[in-house]
């Protein structure tokens, strides 16, 4: 007797074999049985003919930190296939803070992560540990796994100072890091594009690193430029990894600009030779030609010296505008020019706001939305970034499509959709989002899959289970094999569809009809179903 018995559907095992026809039992939160179970009774019958049965998708890079509080539906992501998220990338994180830095990061928070979520943040907890407890006692739709941010450790220690850290200094993160990874994160993560990390030298990280070798963790890392010197940044990450005595996992791979788009084979060579080098080295992709990031990354790394506040007060001066105007135009080197990277502020589309002034420039280029206000463009993003108070959210067109390719082709690529979890009403539904929060697992199944034929089900279907599960070392998870938990996904394969657009972008993906979460149905016939059976996956010590 089964609660849940799936049948006729083609069992995927995310492993990368060769779907098989077979029906798959589900007894509590667990998967008991796959073949023919014909005879079986159980509580619920999902007939699955001319569906794939896959396990649940683990979204390998997400930034749903917030987001998960404040709307434990994780709809978007559910809609989506995703049973899984990984919180904490980037180096952006909540935890830890003690009392007296907490409005530091608040604010950094607010242009980083929260971006136009229309409350006021607060962070009732001072610890990672207390951070998921919080997560535990209000669990979502999906489960949760989390990395260690090196932005909020740094922030806790030093504040948005740009000095190198002292002996002192680097043991006390060291500690808070150790704390961290018993209270069950499974690596540390950076972010080398934004504050605090741009300070941090790879001297610093490796130090850092060393404190999550003991605990079998791994660095993942947003390297400090996808554009100009992505060759120098991913010969960084690698010599701190090295360095650190970690494995290595490189954020949404890519080629960002017009500096190095078609390097492609260039920069997965790299990839290949730090592997055949002894390097355990993975790394993600999200298959869009457009990134995502904060208006504010586009403004010189020296502004946020002393936190975001101090950067908003900065840009009031015209001499510092005329400064960073200058930097912008001319570069400043290893740092990631957006603007530059871009082709033009013709390229770079506003997608959230935080106050309703700003909204009538939603899904309006930077260019677009200068001409309506009768300024340059540079007045007018250092004018919108003082009155948004540096919340805004900006979508940057930078890839090649030919170069995405390759690199979601790539046999170590797995997949991440780098959005948070959001819905296309309520809280988490404002402004026009990146369409990657609600449709990346689809796109990839209905673009790369069915249309292009560069991946089969079962190499796409891999990518976005047991790869994930292998490099952030779930137990029992990313496979549908018996005795494994029962996060499961089934989708038609012939009609799987992203709808989200730039210009439409709060669309569930299409073809995604049943979604279980630790035996618990999530998503049933398309329609959520209101249980919240998911899960901290904490790393176990």
């Amino acid at each position: 007797m089964f609660d849940i018995k799936i049948i006729n559907g083609t069992v995927f095992d995310g492993l990368g074999g060769k779907g098989v026809r077979a029906d798959v039992g589900i007894s509590g939160e667990m998967i008991t049985a796959i073949g023919d179970l014909s005879a079986a009774e159980a509580g619920t019958v999902i007939n699955a003919e001319g569906k794939a049965v896959a396990p649940g998708f683990i979204d390998m890079h997400t930034h749903s930190d917030v987001s998960v509080i404040y709307d434990r539906k994780v709809s978007s992501k559910i809609h989506d296939g995703v049973t899984t998220e990984i919180v904490g990338n980037c180096g952006i994180g909540v935890a830890p803070v003690n009392e007296d830095k907490k409005d530091l990061l608040i604010a950094y928070l607010g242009t980083r992560l929260v971006g136009s979520i229309p409350v006021k943040l607060e962070l009732p907890w001072n610890t990672m540990d207390e951070y998921l407890g919080h997560i535990e006692k209000n669990p979502p739709a999906a489960n949760i796994v989390p990395l260690l941010a090196h932005g909020p450790i740094r922030i806790n220690e030093m504040g948005f100072s740009k000095e190198h850290p002292t002996a002192e200094q680097i043991e006390n993160m060291q500690r808070e890091i150790a704390k961290g990874m018993e209270a069950g994160c499974v690596g540390l993560s950076s972010g080398l594009v934004y504050m605090p990390g741009e300070y941090s030298t790879a001297e610093e990280l490796a130090e850092l690193c060393r404190a999550v070798a003991p605990y079998r963790g791994f660095y993942v890392t947003h390297i400090r430029t996808e554009s100009s010197g992505v060759f120098e940044a991913i010969d960084e990450a690698i010599e701190i990894a090295s360095g650190g005595g970690v494995p290595l996992h490189v954020s949404h791979l890519k080629l960002a600009g017009v500096d190095v788009s078609g390097n492609a084979d260039k920069l997965l060579a790299v990839v290949d030779n730090a592997r055949a080098g002894g390097l355990d080295m993975t790394f993600d992709v999200y298959p869009y030609d457009t990134g995502c990031t904060s208006l504010g990354a586009c403004i010189s790394p020296w502004a946020f010296e002393g936190g975001v506040e101090k950067m908003v007060e900065r840009l009031k001066d015209q001499k510092v505008r005329d400064r960073i105007k200058n930097d912008i135009l001319n570069g400043i080197e290893g740092w990631q020019n957006f603007a530059h990277a871009s082709g033009g502020w013709q390229n770079i589309t506003i997608a959230t706001v935080f106050k309703k002034e700003g909204e009538k420039f939603l899904g309006k280029t930077i260019e677009e939305a200068a001409a309506m206000e009768n300024k340059d463009p540079f007045t007018f993003i250092f004018d919108f970034l003082v009155e948004q108070q540096s919340r805004v959210q900006i979508l940057v067109k930078m890839m090649k499509e030919e170069d995405i390719e390759k690199i979601i082709s790539h046999p170590m690529s797995m997949i991440g959709s780098d959005g948070m979890s959001l819905s296309t009403e309520g809280i988490m539904s404002s402004g026009k989002p990146h369409p990657r929060a609600f449709g990346t697992r689809a796109r990839v199944l209905a673009r790369y899959v069915r249309e292009k034929k560069l991946l089969s089900v079962e190499e796409a279907v891999k990518k976005m289970t047991s790869m994930p599960a292998s490099r952030l070392r779930l137990d029992r998870r990313g496979i549908l094999r018996e005795g494994y938990f029962a996060d499961v996904v089934i989708f038609d394969p012939a009609t799987v569809e992203d709808t989200a657009t730039y210009q439409d972008p709060k669309q569930y993906s299409k073809g995604f009809e049943t979604v279980i979460v630790n035996g618990k149905t999530a998503l049933q016939n398309g329609m959520e179903t209101g249980v919240f059976s998911g899960r901290v996956l904490r790393a176990k010590r």
